[in-house]
Parts: C-alpha cells; sequence; structure tokens
C-alpha cells in the first residue's frame, strides 16, 4: 500500500512543486496563486514539494528498494506533511501573504492538501509496516 500511496503522491507534488515555481514567489512578487485560489507559494515550499516528490518516486518506482524502508519513508514523509498541515492551521495565513514561517506560508488550500496526504501517508505506511511477514 506504500508503494502505491508513494506513485500517487509522486505525480501530486511533483505537480505542485513545479507548478508552484510556474506561478512565482508569493513572498516577493506577489505572485504564488493560481486565479482565484490563494495559495502563498514560496520558492522554500516549492523545493519541499519537489523534495517529497523525489523521495516517493524512489520508493513508488524504484524495485530495488525493500518493502520495509519504504514503508518508513512514507511514514516519515506522512509525518512531515502531517506536521506542516498542523503548523500551518496554527500560524495561518492573511490574504497579503504577510504570516508564515522559514520561507513558508500557510494558506487553508495547502493546509488541506498537507493534511490529506500527511493522513494518508501515515495510514499507508503503518498498514504497509504491520502486514510485513514474521522474521523465523
Amino acid at each position: 500500500m506504500a508503494r502505491l500511496y508513494a506513485q500517487l503522491f509522486t505525480l501530486v507534488f511533483a505537480v505542485v512543486g513545479l507548478g508552484g515555481l510556474a506561478l512565482g514567489d508569493a513572498g516577493h512578487t506577489g505572485g504564488g496563486n493560481l486565479g482565484g485560489l490563494t495559495l502563498h507559494l514560496t520558492w522554500a515550499r516549492d523545493i519541499l514539494d519537489i523534495a517529497i516528490a523525489a523521495a516517493l518516486a524512489l520508493v513508488g518506482f524504484t524495485f530495488r528498494i525493500r518493502r520495509q524502508p519504504a514503508a518508513i519513508l512514507v511514514v516519515l514523509i506522512g509525518a512531515l506533511l502531517f506536521v506542516l498541515a498542523v503548523s500551518g492551521f496554527i500560524v495561518g495565513d492573511d490574504a497579503l501573504a504577510t504570516k508564515g514561517f522559514a520561507g513558508l506560508h500557510f494558506p487553508t488550500a495547502v493546509n488541506v492538501l498537507d493534511l490529506l496526504s500527511g493522513v494518508l501517508g501515515l495510514f499507508s505506511g503503518g498498514l504497509t509496516l504491520a502486514d510485513q511477514p514474521e522474521a523465523a
């Protein structure tokens, strides 16, 4: 299940990361939005999303990685995304993108994406770890 999660969310985070690079940086140009959807994407967030996509691509599309390390990596990525979502809901964001920390802004749309992908990552990685055969 962790491999399937990784394959699906590789595409999601690659699109979000590369799309964010195309939209521009909300911190300097007032960009980072998609039409009426306030995303406030920054270069730091774009790089983070691309790094997450690369790690998930390693798990999802490389057959040399074993099942247990793949599941552990998915759980770690899920935990990172869950922490980002929770901190995003705590910090929040405003219409002018003046709030945030560590080069990241936390609008609602990004927080929801992080929360859903984080919970699914924790669930699928944990389920894969629980499904491991017992060592003899």
